[in-house]
């Protein structure tokens, strides 16, 4: 009985193909395919990689891989379980969204307390005009408290305006809808993600080996059973995704929750990789960095202008206390000549 590798070689030769063509079709780099014909499994990076890179050869070559892997069992190392690195992601995707609900339920939490805060803080408020507005005297310096606080009050109006309009726009921003568009040969340029950072990949009715890579570092790899379902949840600095599968044609990818086309139009049962680059992250931090410098300096504009206000009032008083004396003086110097 010949060996794995023979077998593999015969099958090629009889549909024509060179380890060239064997390449192109299935991504595998050259020395991996010869090794392998060879029976020289330890050039390979490892076990896992010894039984994918036989199946996928083993299907670009006519056979069938599954059977022949269970044909050679003793020859083919055996790799670590898949369900192990499925369990591993999978787990550490659950803790990352343990931790994102126990922070929004901290937020919400405290809301009751702020609100309760604010709104003591307006009734004090309205107390205080009513009480300078009512039941102090005409003298000018009432008039004056009067006056900062009606100042006090419109500069609170406006918080509050430019609070609620943020609030107003804030759902806006998180309901706009992702964006995915076409590059060609296979690339794609996304934006507006927001929440929903989830990239979901499946299959039909046919096993699928692929392979995940974030930022250019592969997060997961393994083979989907038919049927079945991956998904990884993508962080928030994220630049690139690609995803690498052996077979289009039994492949579905999903990304926040919108639908990508993956299947090859020219072979649909040969390999692929779908690449993804995200744009727009770090828009929005930039736009309130600059509104948060815009409300500064106009907080420091009413500031300046309300104490110049009051500088001018004083100055005024002064001059009218002054002019006041001297004109007492006057009256008195012609009162003491009628005497004489």
């Amino acid at each position: 009985m010949a060996d794995i590798g023979d077998k593999l070689r015969s099958a090629r030769k009889a549909k024509g193909m060179s380890i060239e063509d064997v390449e192109k079709i299935t991504k595998i780099q050259r020395r991996y395919l010869t090794a392998i014909e060879n029976n020289d499994f330890d050039q390979l990076p490892g076990d896992f990689y010894v039984r994918a890179f036989i199946r996928q050869f083993a299907d670009v070559v006519g056979l069938n891989g599954k059977e022949l892997l269970a044909d050679y069992k003793s020859e083919v190392p055996e790799a670590k379980p898949e369900e192990y690195v499925e369990n591993s992601i999978d787990n550490k995707s659950e803790k990352i969204k343990e931790t994102t609900n126990s922070r929004k339920g901290m937020w919400r939490s405290y809301l009751p307390q702020i609100a309760t805060v604010v709104g003591v803080v307006l009734v004090i408020l309205v107390v205080y005009i009513v009480y300078t507005r009512f039941f102090t005297g005409t003298n000018q310096q009432s008039a004056n408290q009067a006056e900062n606080v009606t100042v006090s009050s419109s500069r609170i109006k406006s918080s509050k305006s430019k609070t609620s309009s943020k609030k107003k726009s804030t759902p806006k921003s998180k309901t706009s809808e992702v964006k995915i568009a076409s590059l060609g040969n296979n690339s794609y340029r996304v934006s507006g993600m927001k929440d929903d950072r989830t990239l979901t990949l499946g299959t039909t009715k046919n096993e699928v080996w692929a392979q995940i890579l974030v930022n250019g570092s592969s997060v997961w790899q393994g083979t989907l059973k038919a049927n079945g379902k991956h998904s990884v949840q993508l962080p928030q600095n994220v630049n690139s995704v690609s995803v690498q599968m052996g077979n289009s044609v039994s492949t579905t990818l999903t990304l926040a929750g919108k639908k990508v086309n993956v299947h090859n139009s020219t072979n649909p049962a040969s390999p692929m990789t779908v690449r993804f680059t995200f744009s727009g992250q770090n828009s929005q931090t930039t736009s309130t960095q600059q509104s948060s410098a815009t409300t500064q300096s106009s907080t420091t504009t009413n500031n300046v202008n309300t104490q110049t206000q009051q500088n001018q009032q004083g100055t005024q008083n002064t001059q009218n206390t002054q002019n006041t004396q001297g004109q007492t003086n006057t009256n008195q110097n012609n009162g003491g000549q009628s005497n004489r």
